[in-house]
């Protein structure tokens, strides 16, 4: 497999853990919206993917390649499947007068996108693994 192969299955398989993590912080929202003083909480990935894709070459801001002598050279790049989300507390928004920042519906709303996004990621993974048995078989 190439370099962008790898970075392809790399991104779908952090995008796949982002989204796993999103469906419970949704749901931990969902199940505090009545919880005194509970503050929501939501899920930060496609920042660092964005960075960790720019930094290996593959995103869309143009970057020198950096000239190798071994495979070794190439430690120093990140592998995108590393790529990790993460859960922070949302703090901007507005209080309800128990001290409450969820919104249900909002939380809903990113659930059910959530949903839509990560089913289009394991399709897409899917349809990889199609390709792959394909080429293996024929």
């Amino acid at each position: 497999m190439s370099y962008i192969d790898n970075a392809l299955w790399g991104a779908m398989q952090a995008a796949l853990t982002a989204g796993q993590l999103r469906q419970q912080v949704y749901a931990n929202n969902i199940a505090n919206a009545n919880t005194p003083g509970y503050k929501r909480q939501t899920v930060v990935f496609e920042p660092f993917l964005q960075a960790a894709l720019a930094s290996s070459g593959l995103g869309s801001s143009p970057q020198l390649q950096m000239n190798t002598n071994s495979p070794a050279d190439l430690s120093a790049s990140p592998n995108i499947a590393d790529v990790q989300p993460q859960v922070v507390t949302d703090t901007s928004t507005a209080e309800s007068a128990n001290g409450n920042n969820v919104n249900i519906d909002s939380e809903m709303s990113l659930l059910a996108e959530n949903q839509i996004q990560y089913a289009a990621v394991a399709k897409e993974l899917n349809n990889q693994f199609t390709i792959l048995k394909t080429a293996i078989t024929g």
